[in-house]
Order: C-alpha cells, then sequence, then structure tokens
C-alpha cells in the first residue's frame, strides 16, 4: 500500500454561461470543507456514532478536526477541516508521482483514499510503503485502471478535508448536507404512501424510510437496472421493508387512463393522486457537485435538462394526492434548472402552492422572472453565496397541491 504525503492537484478557473448568468466555477473547483454522514437512528445514536468517529481519528492529526452535532438535523454528525500541514511543500525530486483519473482525484479532495481503479500510471520503481505525490489528468490522456483494492491511502490534502476514506455503514453513510436536508423538507411521516421518482442510488429514498421508521410504503423508480441495484442493495444493508424499486422511467410515471376502478397494486405506471408526498430530486447537469476538475457539459446538454425536469414535475403533480407534498431538487447550480423551474411550475400547475422549504441551512433564490421576493426567501440554494455552510451546490423547492 502506497501513502500519499503530499498531493498536489491543478485546477482550472472555468467560466460558463448558465441560463444568462455567468458563474465563477472556481468555488466549484474547490472542496467543501465539511464532511457530513447521515447516521441510521434505527441502528444507532448520533453521540454513539461521535465516539466512534472520534476514537477512529484520535492521534491521527497533531490537531483533530473538529466533530459536531447540529440540533435541527438530529441525524447529521459533521466533521470539519484541518490545517494543512507543512509535509505537503515537499521536494519534488524526493517524492515519485501517481496519476488518478480527475473522478478519483475530485474524491481525494473530499477525504477519500485512492482505489486501485482510480489510477491511471505511477513512476516506476514505485515501492509498497513509498510516500508519493498525487496528480489529476484533467485531459483524459493516461489508460484507466482496472484492478480493485486501495492502492494509495492518504494521509494529507490540500484541501485540508481530514483523510478517512468513506466510514459508510449500516450505522451511517456519506452523504452531503443538503441531500439529508432535502429529504428532511419533505417531512415524511409514519404509514403514508411515498414516490421517490428518480431515486438511486438510494441514498434519500433510504433516509425516507429512517424517517418514517420503515411503516408506510415507499416506491423507488429509476430508470436504469444497475443503478436499481444500487438501491437494492442499500436496503438489503438496512434491512428496510418499506421500499418497493422499480426500473422504471419516471417521465412515464403517470398513466391517465388508468382510474379508481383499476388494481389497487401499486406499482409503476400510476393512476392519478396516489401519493401523499413526491420526491424529485430530478436528473440535472451537477453543476454543484464540488469539486469538479474537469467541467463536460456543454451547452446543447445544459438547454436538454429543464426538458425532462419540466416532465417529470408534471407527472408528479398528477401523481400527487390533493393537500400532498411535492419536494423537488438539483444538485446543480443552473438557474434554468433551478428558478425558473419553479417559476415555469406555478404558471403551468395553478394548483400548485409554494411552502417555505424548512429547516433552512442554505440562502434565498437568485433573483428570476416569475418568482417574487418573497417566493425567493421560500426556496433554498447551496451555492458560493451561501455563508452558513460551505457544502457543495444544490437546490430545494417544496410544493403543496391544493386540496380541491
Amino acid at each position: 500500500m502506497f501513502y500519499l504525503k503530499s498531493p498536489l492537484f491543478h485546477c482550472p478557473l472555468v467560466e460558463l454561461q448558465l441560463s444568462k448568468r455567468n458563474f465563477d466555477l472556481t468555488w466549484l473547483c474547490t472542496a467543501p470543507s465539511i464532511t457530513t454522514y447521515r447516521v441510521n437512528l434505527l441502528q444507532t445514536t448520533t453521540e454513539c456514532y461521535k465516539d466512534y468517529v472520534e476514537n477512529l481519528l484520535k492521534g491521527r492529526y497533531k490537531s483533530s478536526p473538529k466533530i459536531y452535532t447540529l440540533s435541527d438535523l438530529p441525524e447529521v454528525l459533521c466533521i470539519g477541516s484541518v490545517s494543512t500541514p507543512e509535509t505537503l511543500k515537499p521536494s519534488m525530486i524526493e517524492q515519485r508521482e501517481i496519476i488518478v483519473d480527475d473522478c478519483c482525484g475530485a474524491a481525494v479532495l473530499r477525504g477519500a483514499h485512492i482505489y486501485a481503479v482510480g489510477v491511471l500510471a505511477m513512476e516506476s520503481g514505485t515501492k509498497l510503503h513509498d510516500i508519493v505525490n498525487v496528480y489529476a489528468d484533467l485531459t483524459g490522456k493516461c489508460k484507466k485502471g482496472a484492478k480493485t483494492g486501495i492502492a494509495v491511502e492518504m494521509l494529507n490534502t490540500v484541501s485540508s478535508v481530514p483523510s478517512i476514506g468513506d466510514l459508510s455503514s449500516a450505522k451511517a453513510l456519506l452523504q452531503n448536507l443538503p441531500s439529508i436536508v432535502c429529504v428532511r423538507v419533505l417531512n415524511p411521516q409514519k404509514n403514508e404512501i411515498i414516490l421517490d421518482m428518480c431515486a438511486a442510488p438510494g441514498n434519500k429514498t433510504t433516509h425516507i424510510a429512517e424517517l418514517m421508521e420503515d411503516k408506510g410504503v415507499i416506491l423507488a423508480l429509476d430508470k436504469t437496472v444497475n443503478r436499481i441495484a444500487l438501491i437494492e442493495e442499500k436496503i438489503k444493508k438496512y434491512n428496510l421493508n418499506s421500499i418497493n424499486v422499480y426500473a422504471y422511467d419516471a417521465t412515464k410515471s403517470f398513466n391517465g387512463k388508468l382510474n379508481s376502478e383499476s388494481s389497487n397494486e401499486i406499482k409503476p405506471p400510476f393512476k392519478a393522486e396516489t401519493f401523499d408526498r413526491v420526491l424529485l430530486d430530478a436528473p440535472c447537469s451537477g453543476l454543484g457537485n464540488r469539486p469538479i476538475l474537469v467541467v463536460k457539459t456543454t451547452a446543447k446538454m445544459l438547454d436538454s435538462y429543464p426538458k425532462i425536469q419540466r416532465k417529470l414535475v408534471s407527472n408528479a403533480v398528477a401523481l400527487l394526492k390533493p393537500g400532498g407534498c411535492l419536494v423537488y431538487s438539483t444538485c446543480s447550480i443552473n438557474t434554468s434548472e433551478n428558478e425558473e423551474i419553479v417559476a415555469w411550475a406555478l404558471a403551468k400547475h395553478s394548483n400548485l402552492e409554494l411552502k417555505e422549504a424548512v429547516p433552512i441551512f442554505g440562502s434565498r433564490a437568485l433573483p428570476c422572472q416569475g418568482l417574487t421576493e418573497r417566493q425567493r426567501d421560500m426556496l433554498q440554494r447551496f451555492s458560493p453565496d451561501t455563508k452558513k455552510f460551505d457544502t457543495v451546490g444544490f437546490f430545494i423547492a417544496k410544493f403543496v397541491k391544493k386540496p380541491i
């Protein structure tokens, strides 16, 4: 196993035209300073898991990272950053070099170790226990690795995020803070019927089940069989019984020809007004995932997402019971996928009412034609101007379908 002493990543400054706004994506090229775990409160307590993490990190750093909980999110454990040691300033001659792909490089900056599949090349003569410098191949000119297992155990990163790998287990899951907030905004209740329209890899789905104490019915859809397998793996791992999974295209999930006389079995496609709550974590450009070391999104791709998102929203509205709750979210900072979708939804569906997306950990929405100042306050976005928490880019909107 190789031990990393001094990683160096080259992160380009990229500017994209997003929804007629110039975003300086320097922020997206840096890693969030906070690492969050969602504790499974059906299996353990946040305090017990906190003790576990503290013992794991004890003595690993001269100045241990701050580990703390959040009163409004009792299932969340936050791990702060560590001071960057002087060992990150080595002589380039002294250390051998390893090259990884851009996805692996981004994961490393968030505290992951390097698995063999992410290693593209290493200097000839590199041996077990060598200290190495790690570089990311941003141009994609190196060939992919093929083996499995951890190849490099990280000691320090230039991002100052603690290198602890992924501590996920049945007791806790490594998950971005906004994704956890998203399900809290949905506020699932025991014995409800809930639809997760685009569920893979199942992190939010399992969170819904945990908040419901695994009592109720959750329908989880994803159009790809391989991605459905990820959800099923988590269901088995967490021993959950309330989730039913289907490989199904959510854009076709509503069938207006079905009526009250149709079968009572809940499976896709669904009849109107089937669900108490719907979570639509929509397919998006992903221009919020940090750090982004290489931007591969084209203008054509950016234009395609809102079309799919609008279709999914319309299906969600049809499937929602009167008085039911719809939460729309993306992991993008692009206004055409966020604020503009909300404005469109309110104009298109007169039976939708915008509600405040609480608990609020992000900042207010950006200005958008069709949204009032009050409505901007009711939305929640995580972006460069979010001062409270340094996390990934994300957007959350909450709607209620007006009773008839």
